[in-house]
């Protein structure tokens, strides 16, 4: 099944590893649009997730790929990735 993920990340205003974050992000969603925008931030953060399934898909289809990997899921693996990109950085 044929399924699109976008992630936005904020990243603080002169944050000099963005391309690297961006990097890494991608490496561990490659199936990810990601957008990293600069704000009046402390850290990385994702602020939004968004999954897009076929909609051309059967709705039962649809159904088990939307229980197996919903924005909130993907949102939380973004997070937890986004903390390893930080202690990464700070080994």
């Amino acid at each position: 099944m044929s399924e699109k993920i976008h992630i936005v990340i904020d990243v603080p205003f002169e944050y000099a590893d963005r391309d690297r974050l961006t990097q890494f992000i991608e490496s561990k969603f490659p199936e990810a649009e990601v957008s990293v925008v600069h704000k009046e931030v402390n850290e990385p953060q994702v602020i939004e997730t968004l999954v897009e399934h076929d909609p051309s898909a059967p709705p039962a289809v649809v159904a088990d790929a939307v229980a197996a990997e919903d924005s909130r899921s993907v949102m939380q693996k973004v997070a937890d990735t986004l903390v390893e990109f930080t202690k990464s950085g700070q080994s």
